[in-house]
């Protein structure tokens, strides 16, 4: 007799909402619950926990100090999780392969604040990490960023940046290093333009994702603020093999500085399918400088009430 209805099992795996469920897997899964909520037959988290689903921990960093690199250890953050640092490096993940997924969504979404000193965020050194649906809000304004990635192939996904009220803004969301290659930034939400209170944000960010390293990957992302320099910004070296698609970049900046994509100058790769609106008052040729890119398809408008314009000259 069969022992299960799926005796097959599922080759493509299990998700549920865009998540997959850790069934089979190499390592371990730690649990964290920073909320007052427990899950059922279970305590709230704690550190002096056990990591496990009816005892889960407290905070993400002491997860992550628990995991062993490269083995495929999952840290699941429950629903409604919150928790607060105050100094840089406040979270660092420093085991590689390590890979965090939040479960909620809207404000039940696992919400990392970051306050007190400017200098405080939220770095990735180790290789292999992946961060999933979690929501990174500043708590301070001119934040200077809110994850700083060092560490090479790290994936965002699905997670959002936001401003507390209307003077908390983060300068630089993302920020990465020529160590990170391989950077991936896909289906993420920044927003500086719209606090989460929903008053506007007085503060002008410099960028969304800043400095990218050869081989990233930014795609399918929603990215709005008051962007003195773009809302995405290679700022001191040039990228090899970027792909930069599909992203809705919205920039309230009036500045004739301002613009949608930025990169340094010999850069390469693809920028294709991107959407932006930046009201600065210049020509949209300007709103997309991308040095040796292969352009196609990128659309911007500057005045609110016109419809966008294919950016750059028509290949012939």
């Amino acid at each position: 007799m069969s022992v299960s209805n799926f005796p097959n099992g599922f080759p493509g795996g299990v998700l549920i909402r865009g998540l997959p469920i850790a069934i089979t897997h190499p390592g371990e899964v730690f649990w964290v619950n920073g909320s007052t909520v427990a899950g059922k037959g279970a305590s709230v988290g704690s550190d002096t926990g056990e990591g496990t689903f009816k005892q889960p921990f407290a905070t993400i960093d002491y997860a992550i100090g628990r995991c062993t690199a490269s083995r495929g250890d999952i840290i699941m953050v429950m629903p409604g999780h919150a928790e607060t640092i105050s100094a840089a490096a406040g979270i660092v993940f420093d085991v590689a392969g390590v890979a965090l997924v939040g479960l909620g969504t809207g404000s039940l979404k696992p919400t990392i604040t970051l306050d007190t000193a400017t200098s405080t965020d939220i770095d990735v050194t180790a290789a292999n990490v992946s961060i999933s649906n979690v929501r990174v809000v500043s708590g301070i304004a001119n934040l200077v960023h809110g994850i700083q990635v060092t560490g090479a192939e790290c994936a965002i996904e699905n997670s959002e940046f936001r401003a507390s009220v209307a003077a908390t803004a983060i300068l630089t969301s993302v920020i990465t290093t020529a160590t990170a290659y391989g950077f991936r930034f896909v289906n993420n939400v920044i927003n500086m333009e719209s606090s989460i209170a929903g008053l506007a944000v007085t503060d002008v960010a410099a960028s969304g994702v800043e400095n990218l390293a050869d081989n990233a990957v930014i795609s399918n992302n929603s990215i709005m603020g008051n962007f003195s320099v773009a809302g995405i910004y290679g700022q001191t070296t040039a990228t090899e093999g970027v792909q930069i698609n599909d992203n809705n970049i919205y920039n309230v900046s009036t500045s004739a500085a301002a613009g949608a994509v930025s990169l340094v100058a010999n850069s390469s790769g693809t920028c294709y399918r991107n959407h932006a609106t930046v009201l600065e008052t210049s020509a949209i040729t300007g709103l997309f400088i991308n040095a040796n890119l292969g352009m196609s398809e990128n659309y911007a408008v500057n005045v609110v009430t016109e419809t966008a314009g294919l950016v750059h000259t028509a290949s012939t």
